[in-house]
């Protein structure tokens, strides 16, 4: 299936869904779109981007269209090629996926969206979770540990539900969320040694 990197991820699952295709259940709540969701390599529930990219089209500073198949996306954990080569812009992109039974799809899906409301801030607006997992350790521990849940600049708060989310609680400033992403660093950081990797990606800021 061919999409257009401006679809977002909550319609093309349920429209993936609606025709009986199995393999983006994993991405049912994931905010943002699928060219943003390739670049990033997005996942959840045991389940990424690289497991289902065929190919992807995309525009250079030059104006040139490329194709490229899935090994040379060089996807790994929150990442593709795209993250160092960053004038490239995203067209499409060839999903592989497969012919399912609709009932066990929409069950996969609804058993997400029921784990995310048990443990994710989706009563909150945020850009998903900000900080990315650690080699052996849980990013989101340590920032509770540090005593951070709750702690807030301006309407920028540490989730109460998930450390590992940054929400906005009212009419946060991009500023608030920056902020509140240095001092979570800072105190994990003079904690515990360690030096914690966001998975969202800040653009337009120095």
């Amino acid at each position: 299936m061919k999409i257009g990197s401006g679809v977002l991820l909550s319609k093309i699952s349920n429209e993936v869904y609606n025709k009986g295709l199995s393999g983006l259940e994993f991405a049912i709540g994931i905010p943002g779109t699928i060219g943003g969701a390739i670049k990033m390599n997005a996942g959840a529930y045991g389940g990424e981007f690289k497991d289902i990219v065929v190919s992807s089209e995309y525009l250079d500073k030059n104006l040139t269209i490329h194709e490229i198949n899935n090994r040379e996306h060089e996807f790994k954990y929150r990442f593709s090629r795209f993250n160092n080569n960053k004038d490239d812009i995203i067209v499409s992109s060839i999903l592989q996926l497969q012919k399912g039974n609709k009932k066990e799809i929409k069950a996969k899906m609804d058993a997400n969206i029921k784990s995310r409301k048990e443990k994710q801030p989706i009563n909150f607006p945020s850009g998903g979770s900000t900080f990315k997992r650690g080699d052996g350790y849980i990013t989101a521990q340590l920032i509770d540990k540090c005593g951070l849940k709750g702690y807030n600049i301006g309407d920028s708060y540490v989730s109460d539900i998930h450390a590992g989310f940054i929400v906005n609680k009212g009419n946060a400033t991009a500023k608030d969320v920056l902020s509140l992403i240095d001092i979570v660093k800072k105190k994990v950081h003079d904690e515990f040694s360690i030096d914690i990797e966001l998975e969202i990606e800040v653009l337009g800021e120095d």
